[in-house]
């Protein structure tokens, strides 16, 4: 029977033999030496200490090949040792001897590992395992990823890694391996490390021979293809074996790890390491700029909505702020952005708050936006003006669509960007050119009609009606004219489509009886300089 004051002593002040149970506890099976290098305890202490946690039936032990003398014990925690640490515990019973290895493995993984970079972090078996879910068109999948153990080690420079250890004793078959690399390559590509660790962490396989850890790494090469390179740095598969693991010291710090890249030279832990640290800080610059781009895309729409938006003169509660919003938009918003990015960013988070109030409340928190664009609306006003009043040349060439622009701005109205951008290439085609062309047979075809017309007539009819008044009586039925360009478009005439709108300008046509409601270009004008003066 156990000593109970013994474990009453134990539960109430712990102490260097609870840290042996609280090791078991959190490596499954560990050595007599193990536990001695672990606590900093010469290894008779730690002895006498098991000795009395075993006969407290605590913990249980085995010497494999004791036969020969060549074993050290592998102790494991008991159903009562296990309670007594965590609360729980397992079925009792012998662990085989082929789990009693692997685990005793993993734990010098540790123990190595730990003598030469901080550990951090140590899950071994189900503490570490990865479990996720894939949601699929109709029901969704349930992963699960047994690495046998998880490390976390932080480095020189404080940086944190992670990685995924695996403990191979020439016991797993290449189907195994290639089923093992299967589940984390599907665990890699649904990033379900994310939101879990910093990075993908990498696959560090030890396992006992280099030829056997070459092996594993063409069989990487034939499970994951190409190189996986995702645009997330960090978010890429890692994939290294030695062939050291009875010699995890080694392994830690020689160079000794294979890529599945076949000409890639062995490395260090400490350069896998490194990488994965590299990795992350890529990547952490790869998602402040992919955020940049997800804003800036998002910005750009929302002035886009601005910009269409038909009821943005009411809801602003000035014409004229919603016309300067609308201009300094224009066709491209990027450009508004890119050049006014505070202003663009007031218009996009009111446009934003907009959705959320009605037309009242949205109005009221316009008000500063408001007095910013109309004020710019006067000095944009202003400066278009003087731009088209120094832009002769277009002038006096009768461009239609620097009539339009001047039809605009007489008008108190703001031109767009594309319009004052004209001003800036040589002028088109000059006037009669156009008119010319429009016209064709026009006053060809007039002149027969007022001459058959005219030769009707007798000596009496002549004096009372002339040639020009003939003339002008046909413009009256088949003459056309844009009220922005004054440029004359023939109707009802062959081959000549019936037209609306100017194809020069877009002004509107009117009949030629009513070209007294055409305002000249220069009196438009004369009304720009009156308003700069």
């Amino acid at each position: 029977m156990p000593d109970r004051s013994y474990l009453t002593r134990l539960r109430a002040s712990g102490g260097p033999s609870h840290e042996l149970l609280v090791l078991l506890h959190q490596h499954r099976v560990m050595t007599t030496d193990q536990l001695a290098r672990a606590t900093g305890t010469p290894e008779r202490t730690v002895r006498y200490r098991l000795d009395q946690l075993h006969d407290a039936r605590l913990v249980e032990c085995v010497r494999p090949g004791r036969e020969a003398g060549s074993a050290p014990r592998h102790w494991w925690l008991r159903p009562a040792g296990a309670r007594l640490v965590s609360g729980t515990a397992a079925a009792d019973g012998r662990p085989s001897g082929m789990f009693v290895a692997h685990a005793a493995a993993i734990t010098e993984v540790w123990l190595a590992m730990k003598e030469q970079v901080e550990v951090t972090g140590w899950l071994t078996d189900r503490a570490g395992w990865q479990e996720w879910e894939r949601a699929g068109l109709w029901s969704s999948s349930r992963f699960r990823l047994t690495p046998d153990a998880v490390a976390r080690v932080t480095l020189h420079d404080a940086a944190n890694v992670v990685a995924f250890i695996e403990v191979d004793l020439a016991t797993m078959t290449q189907t195994l391996l290639k089923q093992k690399l299967a589940r984390y390559l599907a665990y890699v590509e649904d990033r379900a490390w994310e939101g879990v660790y910093p990075h993908c962490p990498p696959l560090l396989l030890l396992t006992t021979t280099a030829t056997r850890a070459a092996t594993f790494a063409r069989t990487a090469t034939q499970v994951i293809g190409e190189p996986f390179a995702p645009d997330d740095p960090a978010a890429g598969l890692v994939v290294a074996a030695c062939g050291l693991v009875r010699q995890p010291a080694r392994a830690v710090i020689e160079p000794c790890w294979m890529l599945p890249e076949a000409a890639a030279a062995e490395l260090t832990l400490a350069e896998i390491f490194a990488e994965r640290v590299d990795a992350l800080d890529a990547s952490e610059r790869w998602h402040r700029h992919q955020e940049t781009v997800v804003r800036r895309r998002a910005d750009i729409e929302a002035l886009r909505d601005v910009q269409s938006f038909t009821a943005l003169a009411d809801w602003l509660g000035s014409g004229l702020a919603a016309e300067a919003l609308k201009t300094l938009i224009g066709t491209e918003p990027s450009e508004f952005l890119d050049s006014d990015p505070d202003l663009a960013l007031r218009a996009v988070d009111w446009a934003e708050q907009r959705r959320r109030v009605d037309r009242f409340t949205a109005r009221e928190r316009a008000r500063p936006l408001v007095s910013t664009l109309e004020s710019l609306h006067t000095g944009v006003l202003r400066d278009q003006a003087r731009r088209l009043l120094a832009a002769e040349e277009h002038l006096a060439e009768g461009d239609p669509r620097v009539y339009r622009l001047a039809t605009t701005l007489a008008g108190g109205k703001l031109a767009s960007k594309e319009e004052i951008a004209l001003l800036n290439l040589p002028p088109a085609r000059r006037r009669e050119e156009l008119q010319r062309e429009l016209f064709g047979e026009y006053l060809i075809r007039r002149t027969a009609v007022v001459d058959r017309k005219w030769s009707g007539f007798s000596r009496r009819d002549r004096r009372r009606i002339t040639r020009e008044q003939l003339a002008a009586a046909y413009d009256d039925d088949h003459l056309l004219v844009c009220e922005t360009c004054e440029l004359m478009y023939p109707q009802d005439e062959p081959d000549v489509p019936y037209v609306a709108w100017c194809r020069y300008c877009d002004g509107a046509l009117l009949d030629w009886p009513d070209r007294d409601r055409v305002v000249p270009v220069s009196q438009r004008v004369a009304s720009i300089r009156s308003f700069l003066d």
